[in-house]
């Protein structure tokens, strides 16, 4: 898999994971919005049927409103769910979100400290959850990743990842154990020798 265009990657990264909020967040608003439109053709039924609104009056008004109703949170979970992505690379977590204006959001694996995930109740009977990416000094989550399919695999990957970069920045640091040994009987001593002369 390569990088997606909207992430800030380094040329040298490799995508680990990628991944977006469950189908079924869709299919949750469209449940909602049905139900909504029911509820408004309800009313309209009741209005006509009370003689507070012509028959003709309350079923303009209420397949327009039942329109509405259904579009409002069905529209929003889909464009949720499509502007929604998440991308796990070898050196970063991305998340991008936005219809009309772009939020990237970009952890570095290095500086991740802590990862969690959750599943309620519906969660754990059909297996999704929410994963929680906090960063050292951070007050609070820094990335949720919400509404993911199998997000105890998601956890693992981010933590072993973040596990491997931590790793790798512990590479980093110059001399071996023993030269490092050395330096503190030295520093010992000179602390000794001061010490001493006072």
């Amino acid at each position: 898999m390569s990088v997606p265009d909207w992430a800030p990657a380094g040329a040298d990264e490799t995508v680990r994971w990628e991944g977006q909020p469950r189908r079924r967040v869709v299919h949750l608003g469209v449940a909602a919005g049905v139900a909504a439109a029911l509820v408004v053709l309800g009313g309209a039924g009741l209005a006509a049927s009370s003689g507070a609104l012509s028959p003709t009056v309350a079923t303009v008004v209420g397949v327009a409103l039942a329109a509405l109703a259904l579009a409002v949170p069905a529209g929003g979970a889909w464009l949720w769910r499509w502007s929604t992505r998440y991308v796990l690379t070898d050196a970063a977590l991305y998340h991008r979100t936005g219809v009309l204006s772009l939020t990237v959001t970009e952890l570095r694996l290095a500086k991740i400290q802590n990862t969690s995930y959750d599943q309620g109740v519906f969660g754990a009977a059909f297996g999704h959850g929410t994963v929680t990416v906090d960063t050292a000094g951070s007050r609070g989550a820094e990335l949720t990743l919400r509404q993911l399919d199998g997000p105890a695999a998601v956890h693992q990957r981010i933590a072993e990842s973040a596990g491997q970069a931590a790793g790798d920045r512990a590479d980093d640091i110059p001399g071996s154990l023993d030269a490092w040994r050395a330096v503190r009987t030295e520093v010992r001593r000179i602390r000794a020798a001061v010490a001493g002369d006072r």
